[in-house]
């Protein structure tokens, strides 16, 4: 029994600690800078803590919001070289007449040149809101002595240096009608936080996924695609004011996620589209299996998976490259290179990581560059070494891939083998952009060379086919880089106008340039309006429809030959067929309706028609006809 008295009024007292409020010290440090401040201050800073703790619920839910943002805006201040105690800026301040992230007024926000209108409000956007904030912090550190004086320029929205007496290089805070408000809560949420944090425990430790493709798309559709309530969407998408996202700027909707489901919901929202009612993903890949959780050191369990037949594990909130490594019982080192990852790489919750070597070959020949894809998210896809994809595409590693463009996964792209492009698939629902000019199905010739230069090869072929309800065409770029004009624009037979991107080059400027809008260079392009673009990388910067030619007359049509089935690996293109007669192909491995399709140059609509398909399932060696049927 006096056992059990001690510990209950051991647990009373613990209790009774924990619903304390903390007392403010005179002297904080804060983005190692030590902050004095007099009685005054350090009562000012008091009342706005107890303000916080007036209402523990909100104090739980804010913490559990920054918690839940860090793991995406540490990059962006570590981008910057901004200290970590800015994050306590971000936040909304409940009692703060702005009410939006880093205390961003009207005003500021649209000095800023952030998007405030009747459809959205950037200030609202803890990313959007972040990435100019941040910049703008940056400009102003040049200015100020420290992190606190450039904070202090920040709030009172000035260039000005920050008049803080200062003694010792230390920082005192004197509280006078000029004191920006926002200092004391921010000061005040500081101390707040980093008691109540680390002993805080959530019962769903809620990851945040950001799903990028939205344009055109209401919060219910993607919650449908996802199958999530749409709860899952708050508080962090505020910044929403109509019921579909606008199309002409990136705007990541953030939700959040289980750990255990983030896996499932990153392969939905990155499931590819097929038809205008029906989508599949055709990769399959990675191939993830969950394994039985670990317990690792005096750790909390691990949860490991088997991604592509290697193991790997999964990052939890406030996981690092040390814990993650020890998981699998690495080097730092060695867990950096398995997955092509640098020292200022930031660990993303939710994402798994590889803890033994990928393979040197993937398992499928090629892969189709998806829109936001980089070549890492490729190698982890699949599997494959990152050092692999570079050597084999010819790529460097500074070299950004363009959506559409198809990467060699097995042996290196030959070099007679010019670049291969396929213009991707519209999201679902369909986004209402105004017509670009189609290209008719020829081969394209550079413009003729003067006759000092010397013959060349080069050459760039455009294919056009419907695969279903939308163009995609397959531009084949020369291995090697064709002469340009002066000014780094190629004219290519009057039908596509491209430019090499030079130093100091934006996508507005070229638009500028060229009489372009920028939502057209864009989606000429496949690019987000927002992604920087790199030296030498080519866009398309005009394209003008070709003029209907005359029709010649009627070439006398040879007696028929036999059928041609044609039987690949996979994605190389089948041989053409030089007469009328029906064309087959035979399915291998792996293959879908749509990968048939594509190989063949056709609709996936007329494949099922031309062979009475019910359904998508095919048989290895089944026979398929892949070309319309004499009449």
């Amino acid at each position: 029994m006096p056992v059990l008295v001690f510990c209950l009024l051991l647990l009373n007292s613990w209790r009774a600690e924990g619903q304390s409020i903390p007392e403010v010290p005179f002297d904080i440090s804060f983005a190692d800078v030590t902050i004095h401040l007099n009685e005054q201050g350090r009562l000012q800073v008091q009342q706005e803590v107890s303000r916080i703790y007036a209402n523990r619920n909100t104090l739980r839910q804010e913490i559990e919001s920054l918690r839940q943002l860090s793991p995406l805006l540490q990059p962006l201040l570590s981008s910057r070289q901004l200290p970590t105690d800015y994050r306590y800026l971000v936040l909304p301040f409940a009692s703060d007449t702005s009410a939006a992230y880093w205390g961003l007024t009207r005003k500021r926000a649209l000095g800023l040149r952030l998007r405030i209108n009747d459809r959205i409000d950037e200030r609202y956007h803890p990313i959007l809101a972040t990435e100019p904030v941040t910049t703008r912090l940056s400009q102003l550190r040049v200015t100020s002595g420290n992190y606190v004086a450039t904070l202090l320029n920040y709030l009172r929205d000035t260039n000005a240096p920050s008049q803080v007496p200062t003694k010792n290089s230390s920082v005192y805070l004197v509280l006078d009608p000029q004191s920006p408000p926002l200092m004391w809560k921010i000061l005040a949420r500081k101390i707040a936080f980093e008691r109540e944090e680390p002993v805080m425990i959530t019962a769903v430790p809620y990851l945040i996924y950001e799903y990028r493709t939205s344009g055109g798309q209401s919060i219910r559709a993607i919650a449908q695609r996802l199958q999530l309530a749409e709860d899952r969407f708050q508080p962090f998408n505020n910044w929403l004011k109509s019921k579909t996202i606008p199309v002409d700027k990136d705007y990541p909707v953030l939700v959040r996620v289980a750990p255990e489901e983030f896996p499932a919901i990153k392969g939905r929202a990155e499931e590819r589209w097929q038809t205008s009612s029906e989508r599949k993903s055709d990769i399959g890949f990675p191939t993830l299996v969950r394994l039985p959780q670990e317990s690792v050191g005096t750790r909390s369990a691990a949860v490991f998976y088997g991604i592509n037949d290697r193991l790997g594990v999964q990052a939890q909130p406030c996981d690092n490259v040390i814990m993650l490594a020890y998981y699998g019982k690495l080097k730092p080192e060695k867990f950096l290179e398995y997955n092509s990852l640098s020292d200022r790489d930031v660990i993303r919750p939710g994402q798994i990581y590889y803890l033994e070597k990928k393979a040197k070959r993937a398992k499928v020949p090629f892969h189709v560059v998806q829109r936001n894809e980089t070549l890492r998210d490729i190698s982890d896809i699949y599997g494959v070494q990152l050092e692999s994809l570079l050597k084999y595409n010819d790529i460097s590693p500074t070299q950004r891939v363009q959506a559409g463009r198809i990467i060699w996964m097995q042996k290196k792209r030959p070099r007679n083998r010019p670049i291969e492009y396929q213009k991707l698939p519209s999201e679902i629902p369909p986004v209402n952009y105004e017509s670009a000019p189609i290209l008719a199905d020829t081969i394209i010739k550079a413009p003729p060379m003067a006759a000092a230069q010397k013959p060349s090869t080069d050459s760039v072929k455009v294919h056009v086919t419907k695969p279903v309800d939308n163009v995609a065409v397959i531009v084949t770029k020369p291995a090697s880089t064709p002469a340009v004009s002066p000014d780094n624009t190629k004219i290519i037979d009057n039908t596509l106008k491209l430019h090499i991107v030079t130093p100091g080059q934006t996508l507005s400027g070229l638009a500028k340039q060229y009489g372009a809008t920028l939502a057209q260079i864009s989606r000429w392009n496949n690019l987000a309006v927002n992604v920087p673009i790199e030296v030498g990388q080519e866009l398309v910067v005009g394209m003008i429809e070709k003029p209907v030619s005359k029709p010649t007359a009627k070439p006398r049509i040879a007696k028929p030959a036999p059928p041609v089935v044609t039987k690949n690996d996979g994605w190389d293109a089948p041989a053409l067929a030089t007469s009328v007669t029906p064309k087959y192909h035979i399915v291998q491995p792996g293959q879908t309706v749509y990968r048939v399709a594509l190989i063949n140059k056709v609709s996936v609509e007329d494949v099922m028609r031309w062979n009475n398909l019910k359904s998508y399932t095919l048989s290895v060696g089944q026979k398929l006809q892949v070309s319309a049927p004499q009449k």
